[in-house]
């Protein structure tokens, strides 16, 4: 050590290998007074225990005090312990009393360690006797830790002990480097999944399928849809696979800009730009578009021409299989008024069913979102489906949609005041049940049908055609008016009365702009 004696020490102080002769009082520090009153310096006696040749820097022991590493235990009551078959030292020449040559008072040094409260201890513990207990009890400490400054327990108790030990703490230390393994592993996994995400999202190809998909869904492309909103109508019936992949595959499409509103049946899963495809192609020709106002027996003859079927197919499917078509309960096998009037898609190998089947279903969609029967009430109409009798009638009188509320009105008036004693006294109703424009003052007079609304009050039983949302609002919000009686002139014109003589005067006018002549007593042209 720095500042030590060479190995050997100098004359006066322990051999080497030899305990040092002072005892050490349960670590006590040193430090106390001698009897006379002079200060020992502690910090001289540990700098000289520390100076032993061939000895290294102790360890603190069990009460702070500093160990020998020796490789002995420690000596109780100042009784060096020998190691077997050592050499038995000769007998040690005693200091004379005072500062030796190293500068310091050894025996001061030793009455300090025996008495350090001083002569007036009174009736403190024996120091020996407190030094002895406390020694035991630290080399038991030392034993039970298997200290390496004691004896070894070779027991075997003692090897299980440690082996446990041993154990246990491997266990902790690799269940430590587990939990930080994992950890790491944990962060770096996610920090790599962040990355590719966000890569994907800002500079990766957007999310799409592959092919030309599978299954079937009914879609509808609204009236003035963007590329995004198609989008997203197709992503949420899971025809693609995200917005971005469609709008990417619409632009390089340069028919893109032909893509129609309306209903149509898709493939689920579908590669944008399948999807696309298909879209342009519906709209070239591959679709069958529907009017508002279309009679049912007239929706099935455009169908068997579309799909290039014999004439009356589509009627006899309609006839066999009406339950199977998803009708409510109220419309009593009658498909008409439930042919909804939009745009359908027409994929190879369909069948009139597919496409009966896709009407229904989106008239029944389309009436449950404006909540017809809760709309009757409001307007003096005992259901919903009235609603739907009188827009179909609306639809087949009305030349311009832009009328169709004050038609509506007119009708309300005609069936809820004495101008016409509660009858609609419309022609197209009678020319629905009879299948023809054309019908003679007998037939209207004598044709007792529901149908026949000139001498039977109220509305027809089942609408005469199927009508668009434009007619359905209008018998749900008509305009206030006195208006009885409607003329229509021309596609852009429609003259309303409120009495029977204005009406007359507008029918004869009417007449004679077509050359024919007017009966003032029908109020008809002849």
């Amino acid at each position: 050590m720095a500042d030590g004696p060479a190995a050997g020490g100098a004359a006066g102080l322990p051999a080497q290998g030899q305990q040092q002769q002072f005892p050490q009082a349960g670590g006590q520090q040193v430090g106390g007074q001698q009897p006379g009153g002079q200060q020992v310096g502690g910090q001289q006696f540990a700098q000289q225990q520390g100076r032993q040749a061939g000895q290294q820097p102790g360890r603190p022991g069990p009460q702070g005090g500093p160990q020998q590493t020796t490789g002995q235990m420690p000596s109780v009551q100042g009784v060096p312990r020998q190691q077997p078959g050592a050499p038995v030292p000769s007998p040690r020449r005693a200091d004379p009393a005072g500062p030796g040559p190293d500068g310091i008072d050894w025996e001061a040094a030793a009455a300090a360690l025996d008495n350090p409260a001083g002569p007036d201890a009174g009736t403190e513990a024996d120091p020996e006797e407190w030094a002895e207990h406390g020694a035991e009890d630290d080399y038991a400490d030392e034993a039970d830790h298997d200290s390496f400054f004691g004896e070894e327990d070779t027991s075997r108790d003692a090897d299980r002990k440690r082996k446990e030990q041993g154990k246990k703490a491997g266990r902790r230390n690799r269940g430590a480097c587990l939990v930080v393994a994992l950890v790491l592993l944990g962060a770096t996994g996610g920090a790599g999944w962040w990355g590719y995400g966000f890569y994907q999202d800002h500079f990766g190809p957007p999310p799409d399928y592959t092919g030309k998909g599978a299954g079937s869904v009914h879609i509808q492309i609204k009236d003035g849809a963007t590329g995004s909103e198609i989008g997203k109508t197709l992503l949420d019936a899971g025809v693609v696979k995200s917005i971005k992949a469609f709008v990417a595959a619409e632009g390089k499409n340069p028919k893109s800009g032909g893509i129609q509103p309306g209903f149509y049946t898709m493939a689920r899963q579908m590669a944008a730009s399948e999807a696309v495809s298909f879209l342009v192609d519906s709209a070239n020709g591959n679709s069958l578009i529907l009017p508002e106002g279309l009679k049912a027996v007239d929706i099935y003859d455009r169908i068997d021409a579309k799909l290039k079927l014999p004439k009356g197919t589509t009627a006899n499917v309609a006839k066999t299989q009406v339950n199977s078509f998803g009708l409510p309960a109220y419309a009593q096998g009658n498909l008409e008024g439930f042919l909804y009037p939009t745009r359908y898609s027409v994929g190879q190998g369909m069948k009139p069913e597919d496409l009966l089947k896709q009407m229904v279903a989106n008239a029944v969609k389309r009436y449950g979102d404006l909540n017809l029967d809760q709309g009757a009430q409001k307007i003096g109409l005992k259901s919903g489906y009235e609603v739907l009798i009188e827009a179909s009638i609306l639809q087949a009188e009305g030349n311009n949609s832009e009328d169709f509320g004050k038609m509506a009105r007119a009708m309300y008036n005609r069936l809820n005041t004495k101008v016409t004693q509660g009858k609609l006294q419309l022609d197209t109703t009678l020319q629905y049940k009879l299948g023809r424009a054309n019908f003679t003052a007998a037939e209207r007079a004598g044709d007792k049908s529901p149908y026949n609304t000139y001498v039977n009050k109220g509305l027809p039983p089942t609408p005469i055609s199927n009508p668009g949302d434009e007619a359905i609002q209008a018998v749900l919000n008509p305009p206030p008016g006195d208006w009885v009686y409607w003329l229509a002139f021309s596609p852009t014109e429609t003259r309303f009365a409120a009495t029977g003589a204005e009406h007359a005067k507008n029918t004869q006018e009417w007449c004679v702009s077509r050359g024919l002549k007017f009966d003032t007593a029908t109020v008809t042209c002849v």
